[in-house]
């Protein structure tokens, strides 16, 4: 099958699931990373579950259109209609880090044996402390872009870590544009949060300032031109 079905986003996805392995993708939408995988043969079974119908059906309909078999449809949230014993790899792509997180919480599984593929497109610091709080950690990172947007992959697998520094879990474990557009981001909310005397803006103030020269510290800043000054005046 050489007929090219994923954007750089999920290829990304992709690249983190072993040959050979049982694939859980929860939030399936279109279906086409779980049709990728069977018509690949990288999966010898794939669950796409959703918890809408419309995406099952037209994730069902695609299958047919590539002629891709081996895929269960589930219509349920998360993995809740999902068995521990039917998948070694959880895919969990597209979603909030607070909803990705949720539906962990709420799977109660037993994650010693699995991976987990996250992609989260917001609340990574948040996702980052719930993964290591329950002894899961982050192997690999791949920043894939797609459409001028920059998506973080996580590669999770079982085993106490400490939790990565604050730089880390906000700007990604290497250097790079991600990581420059996320201290300007920061910077920009530092100068809007600086004239409020409200007690959560300050708080907020105080956190983003420090994640910002955490940056400072952990990446090599003089590679770039970044125009953003951090202390009070």
């Amino acid at each position: 099958m050489n007929k090219r079905i994923l954007g750089p986003r999920l290829e990304a996805v992709a690249s983190f699931i072993p040959v050979g392995t049982k694939v859980a993708d929860v939030g399936t939408d279109h279906g086409l990373l779980a049709i990728w995988l069977r018509l690949h043969e990288i999966s010898t079974a794939v669950i796409a579950s959703d918890i809408r119908p419309g995406p099952l059906d037209t994730a069902r309909r695609n299958a047919v259109k590539y002629g891709a078999d081996g895929i269960s449809f589930r219509l349920c949230p998360g993995l809740r209609d999902i068995r521990q014993d039917e998948a070694d790899i959880v895919v969990i792509a597209g979603m909030s880090g607070e909803t990705i997180l949720s539906i962990l919480d709420d799977a109660g599984w037993d994650w010693t044996t699995k991976q987990l593929i996250l992609e989260a497109n917001t609340k990574h610091p948040e996702l980052m402390t719930w993964l290591y709080q329950h002894k899961l950690h982050v192997e690999e990172e791949t920043m894939p872009t797609e459409n001028g947007r920059y998506y973080r992959v996580f590669r999770v697998v079982f085993g106490g870590a400490d939790m990565p520094r604050l730089a880390f879990q906000w700007g990604g474990f290497t250097s790079g544009p991600f990581a420059i557009r996320q201290a300007n981001m920061l910077n920009r909310a530092i100068n809007g949060l600086r004239s409020s005397s409200d007690p959560d803006d300050l708080l907020r103030l105080q956190t983003y300032q420090n994640v910002l020269e955490d940056m400072k510290d952990a990446y090599d800043w003089y590679n770039f031109e970044l125009p953003f000054e951090t202390r009070s005046h």
